[in-house]
């Protein structure tokens, strides 16, 4: 029996850090920092090696992979985005570290300088769990939209695929978290279904990637020359960068994964382009090199502190 995950809340005291991209800001927004064994994402991980760089603090403690939670406030000259929104609060999970949360998520978001009712359009790189949490909150009666001026974006392959019956099971496993998270975007006319490579604005746009889930996308900013993409969940770990063939357990379908997330990796590899995935350490940026002795590695840029 693997040890159990563990987690805890974020700081409320801690800086944000905000980066630029051109004419663009990014801020990332931990809800809280998630601890979990690794055999629970990489269940032959016996065969690595266990002095590689990815096993090393920051991305792992105490033998626990770092899988940190939240998501991202994009300010673009005009717009104020979100690019995917946590496990939220309140709810009910399965998961006894994702039940009942409390975290001072939306004060992070004004910290930052926005407030829910700015928020103009809600990015979903996919619709997991811990990507759609704080989309709604409770009002006393009912699960509502948190952020009641915004569009909501997701695919249709992917809202197709998480309310039909191959997930049923994992919605099961995970709680009914579309049912209170996502369906109440939809209900009140929030949702939209849009492509895949959908240019969302001037400077933000999708690109497809599916895989991870069936419709799972990044996010990638261009601004003034300079460009940063959202994996998501494309890399979930450190070691997929060291190993970026290898998929995590929860991917729907790990070839098709595999096969995207080492194409983004060639695209971006060695050139100056900031790379946000969704459950690094702090949800900290970075730059990713080519590894002479295989696959990549990582560094970390620290951004401005707020």
């Amino acid at each position: 029996m693997t040890a159990p995950a563990r987690a805890r809340a974020r700081d409320g005291a801690a800086p944000l850090r905000r980066y630029r991209v051109g004419a663009v800001t990014i801020t990332p927004l931990v809800q809280f920092h998630y601890r979990v064994h690794p055999l629970r994402f990489f269940p032959d991980l016996e065969t690595f090696d266990g002095d590689g760089w990815y096993w090393r603090p920051p991305y792992c403690e105490d033998g626990f992979l770092v899988i940190d939670m939240g998501g991202f406030l994009v300010r673009t000259p005009d717009r104020t985005v979100l690019v995917d929104v946590g496990v939220g609060n309140g709810k009910s999970r399965p998961n006894p570290l994702f039940t009942g949360r409390d975290d001072e998520w939306f004060a992070a978001l004004q910290r930052a300088g926005a407030t829910p009712d700015e928020v103009d359009t809600v990015v979903f790189t996919h619709l997991h769990v811990d990507h759609v949490g704080f989309a709604t909150r409770f009002d006393g009666s009912a699960w509502v939209p948190a952020f009641r001026n915004a569009r909501h974006l997701t695919t249709a392959a992917e809202l197709a695929h998480w309310t039909g019956a191959a997930a049923a099971g994992d919605v099961a496993r995970l709680g009914d978290y579309v049912g209170d998270s996502v369906l109440p975007l939809r209900d009140a006319g929030l949702l939209d279904l849009v492509e895949p490579d959908l240019r969302i604005y001037e400077e933000i746009r999708l690109l497809p990637a599916a895989g991870h889930t069936p419709g799972n996308v990044c996010v990638e900013v261009n601004s003034d020359g300079r460009r940063a993409v959202f994996a998501g969940d494309m890399v979930h770990h450190a070691l997929q960068l060291a190993f970026p063939e290898r998929s995590t357990d929860f991917c729907v379908d790990h070839a098709r994964a595999s096969a995207a997330r080492q194409e983004l990796l060639r695209d971006i590899a060695d050139r100056d382009v900031l790379l946000f995935p969704a459950h690094f350490p702090d949800s900290a940026p970075g730059r990713v090199v080519t590894d002479p002795a295989g696959g990549y590695r990582y560094e970390i840029v620290e951004g401005e502190p707020l």
